[in-house]
Order: structure tokens, then C-alpha cells, then sequence
């Protein structure tokens, strides 16, 4: 075994435990909310659940992934791993899942404008609209991400053991990053500069809105958040952008390339799992009170 092989294989097995690592915390999030929240189900809790579940998805998917690979690198053929009608699905599902995932942030951040702008419309803040939102936003996702699946962009990996699109199809690679990265970032951004707008008009009016600021504020925080948070994981992903350009200017693509890149995914999807217990006060809560519990 050479020294690039022993360099892939830890790569895989650092994305493999952060992807089970991702999945456990999922798990767990899930648990909490069964057990404490099950009779108090609010639309924050649905959002973050909806954000949990894309989460798990994603880390499941990518855990097959990485597993096709790693059986792959020490030899081990298996069928449901090769070039099989299940490995295209999966790599198109990948994309499909995280774009619903980032998507989930967008909706999020408009349950937080609509509560503060329209306050006063209590049918823009009911459970029932936002399970019905959930499950459009969801199938609008899979579709955006459809045409590279249906131009057949996505293709069987040899060196990789699995399916996706590769770096080589410019174009598709980078329809991929603006309808995944880019375009969740910029509406979170105008939503968040129309929350902020707003706050800073509805400040100069009349006390009768003053009992609302604390609580608008706290809106605002949590949106700018979740835009930090979205900009952290563009700079988790700022390897394969260097891989890419080298590409373009050069017409050689890294060995590595697909490696690093599940394995900024990776670390993206922890660190994402590890923010939706910070960004839900319910969640937060029962947590610490949990951990409590179990020190005493």
C-alpha cells in the first residue's frame, strides 16, 4: 500500500466517523424531543426538526458513500457498491438532501421575518401552513437539483467507487454550488437586511412597539446566526473552490479533490448538527437541563 492509498483511506475514515458522529447527534436531538416536546410541538421545533431530518439523510447517504469507497480502496467487491442504478440515485440524492438541508435554514429565517413583520397574522404562524411549506420546500429542492441528474451529469467515480458529478463537468459543478451555497446565502442575507430595516423603523415609532423590540432583536440575532453560520460553511468548502480553479486554469484535477471535499462536507454537517441545538432555545434548554439530570 502506497503512500496515497494510506493518505485516501484516512481521509474516508475521518469523513466516516464525522458523518456516524453527525447521525448520532441527530439521533439524539430526536430523543429530546420525543421524550420533553412531544406534547408541545411549536413551529420552531418543526423547522428544526425538518433541519435535523435533512441532517441525518445527508449523513446516511454520505456514510454509504464513504463506505462504497473505503470497501473499494482494500479491494472488497461488493454489488450494491458498484455502478448500479442505486449509485446514481445516491448521488443525486446527496445533492438533493443538502440542498433541502440549506433550504431549511431559508425557511427558518422567514418564520423569524414573518413573526416579527406580520406579527399580528397568526394564520402566517401556524403548524399546519408550516408542515405544508416543509413538504413544498422539500420537493422543490429535489427538483432544482433534478437536471443534473437528468442530463446525466452524475456518473460512476471508478477511482472513487461511487457516483456523483465530477469536478471535470464545470458547468454542472458550479449550477450545483450556486443552487446549494450561494442562493440560500442570499436570501438569508436580504431577509436578514428587511428584519433589520424593519427593527430600526418600528424603534423611532411610537412605545406602543417598544414591548416588541426585545423580542425582535433576539429574531434578528438568531438570522444573522444563521448567515455566519452559512458563510462558515462556504469557507469549509473554500478547498474544492481552490481544486476547481486549479482545474480551470489548468486542466489537471487534484488527486485529492473528491476526498477533501466529502470531508469539508463532513465537518459542515457537525458542525451544523451542533449549531441546531444552539440556535433552538427549546432544544438548548432541555439539553443542559438533560446533562444536568444526569450529573446529579
Amino acid at each position: 500500500m502506497n503512500f496515497w492509498s494510506i493518505i485516501n483511506i484516512i481521509l474516508n475514515f475521518t469523513t466516516l466517523i464525522n458523518s456516524i458522529t453527525t447521525i448520532f447527534i441527530c439521533l439524539f436531538i430526536f430523543l429530546l424531543v420525543i421524550i420533553f416536546h412531544r406534547q408541545t410541538l411549536t413551529v420552531p421545533l418543526l423547522l428544526a426538526c425538518h433541519t435535523c431530518l435533512t441532517l441525518l439523510i445527508s449523513s446516511i447517504i454520505l456514510t454509504s458513500m464513504v463506505t462504497s469507497s473505503l470497501f473499494g480502496f482494500f479491494g472488497i467487491t461488493m454489488q450494491q457498491h458498484g455502478n448500479t442504478k442505486w449509485c446514481y440515485w445516491r448521488g443525486f440524492l446527496i445533492h438533493g438532501v443538502l440542498c433541502a438541508l440549506y433550504d431549511s435554514y431559508i425557511l427558518q429565517a422567514t418564520y423569524r421575518l414573518l413573526r416579527v413583520v406580520f406579527y399580528r397574522q397568526r394564520i402566517l404562524h401556524t403548524f399546519p401552513l408550516y408542515c405544508l411549506v416543509i413538504f413544498m420546500e422539500s420537493l422543490f429542492s429535489l427538483i432544482s437539483i433534478s437536471p443534473v441528474f437528468i442530463r446525466g451529469d452524475i456518473i460512476y467515480l471508478s477511482s472513487e467507487y461511487y457516483c456523483q458529478t465530477p469536478f471535470t463537468n464545470i458547468l454542472a459543478i458550479i449550477y450545483i454550488a450556486i443552487r446549494l451555497f450561494l442562493l440560500p446565502i442570499l436570501l438569508i442575507a436580504i431577509i436578514y437586511i428587511c428584519l433589520f430595516n424593519h427593527i430600526r423603523q418600528t424603534s423611532l415609532l411610537s412605545n406602543r412597539y417598544r414591548h416588541r423590540s426585545k423580542h425582535n432583536r433576539r429574531d434578528l440575532i438568531v438570522i444573522r446566526r444563521l448567515l455566519l453560520m452559512l458563510t462558515i460553511l462556504i469557507l469549509l468548502g473554500f478547498p474544492s473552490i481552490i481544486f476547481l480553479i486549479i482545474f480551470i486554469f489548468t486542466g489537471h484535477l487534484i488527486l485529492l479533490t473528491y476526498r477533501i471535499g466529502w470531508l469539508s462536507v463532513s465537518f459542515s454537517l457537525v458542525f451544523l448538527a451542533y449549531m441546531l441545538i444552539q440556535l433552538t432555545t427549546p432544544l438548548r434548554k432541555t439539553m443542559r437541563s438533560f446533562f444536568r439530570r444526569e450529573t446529579l
